[in-house]
């Protein structure tokens, strides 16, 4: 089980993280900033390999054509040189709906997201079926505002068995009601769905 898939982790565990809130209460449609404040896989500290990974990234990005590269950029949420941070547009379908927050990861056969709710704090899990393994995960959402912070225990099971547990800390500001060049996260999902025509969505909640 190698890099590429642990780094899919924060993101995906932001957006389990936002949907824990919009399922609380009404989420701002718009610009949210994204930051991992902590990460770790098995015990050890992986921000650095995170760094690193992002270096690759830009380094690629660089010798790609403008085009591309420019569709990346608006993919990763113009995140630049931090491989921490980032950000993400919610649009106004997205905080409308509930649950429409939780987007499958495409080739990823997922559970209905559970979701448990006490004063300002969300409680949730989730599992999916990713490329022959499995990630199951549970976590909390603490929100107030124009912030949530969350926190995502996780364990993943490769194909042969293997099982790696990571922990990873996170939080979201929100920024403005423009999202400007930043897609919303809805269609950034059906753009990746194009390209591996297999559909993906929200399924039902369970409370």
């Amino acid at each position: 089980m190698g890099i590429a898939r642990i780094v899919v982790l924060p993101a995906l565990s932001m957006l389990i993280a936002a949907s824990g809130a919009a399922h609380a209460q009404s989420v701002k449609p718009g610009l949210w900033d994204t930051r991992v404040l902590k990460m770790t896989v098995d015990g050890k500290d992986m921000l650095s390999q995170m760094n690193a990974a992002q270096e690759q990234m830009r380094q690629a990005m660089a010798k790609m054509p403008a085009d591309q590269r420019k569709k990346m950029e608006s993919m990763l949420g113009g995140q630049g040189g931090d491989a921490m941070s980032s950000r993400i547009c919610i649009s106004p379908e997205m905080a409308a709906k509930d649950n429409a927050m939780f987007q499958q990861p495409p080739n990823s056969d997922c559970d209905a997201p559970k979701f448990n709710k006490s004063g300002n704090r969300m409680n949730f899990e989730m599992s999916c079926k990713h490329e022959g393994g499995r990630t199951v995960a549970k976590g909390e959402t603490v929100f107030g505002g124009d912030e949530m912070s969350s926190k995502v225990e996780a364990v993943m099971t490769g194909a042969g068995g293997a099982k790696r547990t990571s922990v990873t800390e996170t939080q979201m500001k929100f920024v403005s009601a423009n999202c400007g060049t930043v897609k919303p996260v809805d269609q950034l999902v059906k753009d990746l769905q194009s390209q591996t025509g297999r559909a993906t969505g929200p399924a039902p909640a369970k409370k």
